[in-house]
């Protein structure tokens, strides 16, 4: 690769000589450098109790003129701030924040949004504590920042940093309700949804200020089907939900769908990969089982959903066993061989364990996906910060999502 990249300045070179020595003179194009800036880049923590908020600190320290783009006031050279994330995403904070000459002042680079992961920005301003503890964790990992040259389109200079305290992936992708629904992924790609019977409205004064829908009964929001939405082996889903009301869990009117990816048809068979429902003060979750077929559920045997209260939930499938988490405690589970709420009970866990069912569905958020209005199941209240993972949580990483 050496040899190869070497030959090929050998080449460039001699076109140049050859061009000036044929045109008797050398086009400026040829001559031209990126802007020179001279910085440095480290992690900062922010103090947010046992926890700190780490994010990533640039100070340019030495020169020519530059500016970032987006910059509100610009002087010098357009330049690009570019991140390179240990997962791979390609991140351009954003940056019209910033005014006038940048050197010897210390930027701030973090994540924005909860709902988009890719969303960045870059200050002069570090967050208060109270802000840093709302704010989405950076993965784990080395980030490299980059300066690009706009004029000339070259990589001007390049810092890396390290963040050691913070989240080991994003999700595979977060849903959240606007205006149609959209998908995050965790690539910064996104598809959108759509809201068959009205968008549900959406807020952002929830815990940790993250993006929430309110569903009346009527409204629900469905997702197309695509591989960030399948999900087979480890899994996590987390979801915080605030309903309108509880009541008796055996009794249907109180039953309502958060998210789940299936179907149920007129004849009342099931299929699903994954659904999580409210079933009165009670939680339960569904699933077709990848080998037999055979559809299962598991419900808390006691009511842990207080109406008008939220509650965060942790949907763990690691190596066939299944864990369900409201506010960061694992509940007790009892598993039943049934699509019917208590019917057919198991004295434990399937045989095989926990097989989540690959189908292609698409995924409905507060409502079942069904050919018959009675099984519709509608949620009443507010769901948000839907994101779903393709590992499994551990017991310490549930603890540190919660909201403070």
């Amino acid at each position: 690769m050496v040899s190869v990249t070497l030959t090929l300045v050998l080449v460039v070179a001699l076109a140049i000589v050859v061009y000036s020595l044929i045109a008797g003179q050398l086009d400026p194009q040829y001559m031209q450098k990126s802007v020179y800036v001279v910085g440095s880049a480290q992690m900062t923590g922010i103090p947010t109790g046992s926890d700190p908020y780490q994010l990533l600190t640039f100070l340019p320290q030495a020169g020519d003129p530059f500016y970032l783009t987006g910059q509100a006031t610009t002087s010098g050279t357009q330049t690009t701030l570019k991140i390179l994330a240990p997962d791979g995403r390609d991140l351009t904070p954003d940056a019209s924040g910033l005014t006038g000459s940048l050197y010897g002042t210390q930027l701030y680079i973090y994540p924005t949004s909860t709902a988009n992961e890719c969303q960045y920005k870059v200050t002069e301003v570090q967050p208060p504590p109270a802000t840093a503890r709302t704010l989405p964790r950076m993965v784990t990992g080395r980030y490299q920042i980059m300066l690009i040259d706009e004029n000339v389109h070259l990589l001007a200079n390049s810092f890396t940093a390290d963040i050691t305290e913070g989240t080991t992936s994003l999700p595979r992708t977060i849903l959240t309700g606007t205006v149609t629904g959209t998908s995050y992924r965790a690539d910064c790609s996104q598809t959108g949804g759509t809201c068959p019977n009205g968008c549900p409205p959406i807020s952002n004064i929830s815990p940790c200020n993250t993006t929430y829908s309110t569903y009346n009964g009527t409204n629900y929001l469905t997702f197309p089907d695509d591989p960030t939405l399948q999900y087979t082996g480890d899994t996590t889903i987390a979801v915080m939900i605030q309903p309108t009301t509880t009541g008796l869990w055996s009794t249907s009117a109180n039953w309502h769908q958060i998210i789940g990816k299936g179907v149920i048809y007129p004849n009342g068979t099931e299929v699903d990969n994954y659904q999580l429902f409210q079933l009165g003060d009670r939680l339960y979750f569904e699933w077709n089982d990848a080998v037999t077929g055979i559809h299962y559920h598991a419900m808390t045997p006691t009511g842990i959903v207080t109406a008008g209260q939220w509650d965060q939930l942790n949907v763990v499938v690691q190596n066939g066993n299944l864990a369900i988490y409201n506010n960061g405690v694992s509940q007790p589970l009892t598993y039943y061989q049934s699509n019917v709420p208590g019917n057919n009970p198991l004295a434990g866990a399937p045989p095989g364990g926990v097989n989540l069912l690959n189908v292609s569905n698409d995924v409905t958020v507060g409502k079942q996906n069904g050919n018959n209005p009675s099984n519709d199941f509608n949620f009443n209240g507010n769901i948000g910060a839907i994101s779903l993972y393709d590992r499994a949580f551990s017991q310490a990483e549930v603890t540190s999502d919660l909201c403070p």
